[in-house]
């Protein structure tokens, strides 16, 4: 990164901003709306401008989040923190990436996410990405992934089992999960079977990082339980039995949730994650373990609230989608 002048009343535009610290201007304007990390002055032309703190801080989040550290986690850092967390960087595996992270990705909203923004994800390269199972493993047969990226609504012992059979199948080196829910022992096993797991939904910066942490990770490949019979590597995590039919499939959810609208509104968008975590919650509820009938009572009970709760944000979200003609 080439150190901006110490002059404080520097300025610099995004274009220059990016050029000093190798981000994109995307990621930049993502890493101020969202997390705050630096609050762009503007000139009378409404252009944002940056000043020399702005650019160095810029530049040490990149060298964190590019050794794997997300960004949620130290976007609101000072600089002086900034600094130390890079001079101690030899307890996060380094400053010394990866040329290159080759990564195959399963799930409803990130693999689209990811393949959109392939170029700006360097060193990370999506070689597949898909929402469906069976195209996603006919695609992996041809290729070889560092890492497997797999996000799934529930984590279980039998996702963490499923996942472990599918990157020992694979070759991968290293395993991340995104999630949305699960009891605490289950993320505790994902992580002693040497996956990085992250709670979801997770957007595309904190997903590179958890990529990048699984790439230079130093641990074995997780091994698996053993199997009465060679099991289904992915296997079905859709519950099979809603209280109410649902409206809408991952896919479209997936897709409303990245719709322009006619408008500046984000109401589709909102209401699309809604409908996917309570989606997520009633295939967790309905799974959850009971200690006695009236825990699996309750259990019934969250599990038709959480349904029903589903079913009227889906009629919403078909509302305001056909309101403002959105195709899914």
């Amino acid at each position: 990164m080439v150190k901006p002048s110490d002059d404080d009343s520097q300025r610099y535009g995004i274009g220059a901003v990016a050029r000093l610290t190798g981000l994109t201007d995307h990621t930049i304007r993502v890493w101020e709306r969202r997390y705050e990390a630096v609050i762009a002055d503007r000139a009378p032309n409404g252009r944002r401008e940056y000043t020399p703190a702005d650019v160095e801080k810029l530049g040490l989040l990149k060298r964190l989040t590019d050794a794997g550290i997300g960004i949620s986690q130290i976007a609101n850092d000072s600089i002086d923190g900034l600094r130390a967390r890079v001079e101690d960087m030899s307890g996060i595996a380094g400053l010394t990436r990866p040329e290159r992270v080759g990564v195959a990705v399963l799930g409803d909203h990130l693999p689209g996410r990811l393949h959109a923004q392939n170029r700006e994800l360097d060193p990370v390269e999506v070689l597949v990405a898909d929402s469906s199972r069976e195209r996603f493993l006919a695609d992996l047969q041809r290729q070889k992934p560092d890492v497997l990226l797999l996000e799934s609504p529930v984590l279980e012992s039998s996702t963490i089992e499923r996942f472990s059979d599918l990157q020992k199948s694979s070759g991968a080196r290293g395993g991340v999960i995104v999630y949305s829910f699960a009891a605490a022992q289950d993320v505790d096993r994902a992580r002693r079977s040497g996956f990085v797991v992250v709670r979801g939904p997770a957007d595309v910066d904190e997903a590179r990082a958890a990529i990048l942490r699984a790439a230079v990770a130093d641990v074995d490949a997780p091994g698996r339980a053993p199997q009465a019979s060679e099991p289904d590597p992915i296997g079905d995590w859709q519950f099979s039995g809603p209280i109410a039919p649902r409206l809408f499939s991952q896919q479209q959810l997936a897709k409303l949730a990245k719709a322009s609208t006619a408008i500046d509104c984000e109401c589709p968008h909102h209401l699309a994650h809604l409908v996917s975590d309570l989606s997520a919650f009633e295939i967790y509820s309905a799974g959850c373990a009971s200690r006695n009938e009236d825990d699996a009572a309750l259990h019934r009970y969250l599990h038709q609230t959480t349904a029903q709760a589903r079913a009227l944000i889906e009629t919403a979200l078909k509302r305001v989608a056909e309101a403002e003609g959105l195709e899914y």
